[in-house]
C-alpha cells in the first residue's frame, strides 16, 4: 500500500466495521482524575530499579540495560526534563481553564442572559485573514 492510500483505505476499514453501541447505551466514565493527581502524573520519575529481566538469563540482561541507561544518563534526564516541563504547564493551562469555565458557569447562572437569536452569527463581521508570515 503506498502512504496516499492509507487514509482512504482507514477510512474505508472503519466504514465497515459495525460496533457502534446499540441505541440507548452509553459509556459512562469511570471516574475523573483530579488536577492534584495529573500534577502528579505529570511530573516523570524513572525508577531505575524497576527494569529487571524475567529471562533465564535475566541478570546480564538487566546489568546491560542498566549500563546502558547510566551512559545515556544526561541525554535522557533533559528529554525527562523537557517532558516534564510540557507535561506540567499543560497540567496548569487544564488547571486554569476549568476554573475559567467555572467563573463563567457561576456568572451565567447568576445573571441569565436571553439566548442571542439562531441568526446572530449573520451579523457578525467574518474573521480577518491571519496575517502573513
Amino acid at each position: 500500500m503506498r502512504p496516499e492510500d492509507a487514509l482512504a483505505a482507514a477510512r474505508l476499514a472503519a466504514a465497515q466495521r459495525d460496533d457502534e453501541l446499540a441505541a440507548g447505551m452509553q459509556i459512562e466514565p469511570t471516574e475523573r482524575v483530579s488536577i492534584e493527581q495529573l500534577m502528579e502524573w505529570a511530573a516523570i520519575e524513572p525508577d531505575v530499579e524497576l527494569m529487571v529481566s524475567t529471562r533465564s538469563l535475566g541478570a546480564p540482561i538487566t546489568w546491560f540495560k542498566r549500563a546502558v541507561i547510566h551512559f545515556l544518563r544526561q541525554y535522557f534526564r533533559e528529554l525527562q526534563a523537557q517532558q516534564t516541563r510540557f507535561n506540567l504547564n499543560v497540567v496548569i493551562r487544564v488547571a486554569e481553564l476549568e476554573d475559567h469555565v467555572a467563573r463563567l458557569e457561576e456568572a451565567r447562572a447568576a445573571d441569565p442572559a436571553p439566548a442571542p437569536p439562531a441568526d446572530a452569527a449573520a451579523d457578525m463581521p467574518p474573521p480577518r485573514p491571519a496575517p502573513a508570515p
